[in-house]
């Protein structure tokens, strides 16, 4: 496997990441109600579900690329990207009061 690959793989997880909070962010802000919108509560769902789950698997991609290839500065930036999307996300959920 090579370190582009996985580099690769690693930002493909960061970006769906950023895609499914931007599509949260407009879902509330907008003045569309979902709730009429049959399946739209279980697709939501799974979608939180993968945005939970992207910095991690970002964060493990980008670790093992930086492991085959440790010189390579682009798989340290990636790494950086995952572990503060990782810790953003965990502060964004520390100070909501809605869970």
């Amino acid at each position: 496997m090579t370190k582009t690959s996985l580099r690769t793989a690693s930002i493909v997880c960061l970006v769906i990441w950023a895609a499914i909070w931007v599509v949260f962010l407009l879902l509330r802000l907008s003045p569309l109600d979902i709730r009429g919108i049959p399946g739209a509560g279980r697709v939501l769902i799974i979608a939180l579900a993968v945005a939970l789950l992207a910095p991690i698997a970002a964060t493990g991609l980008a670790g093992a690329a930086l492991a085959l290839h440790p010189r390579v500065p682009r798989d340290r930036l990636v790494l950086g990207w995952a572990v503060a999307a990782f810790f953003g996300q965990v502060f964004l959920f520390l100070i909501t009061r809605w869970l």
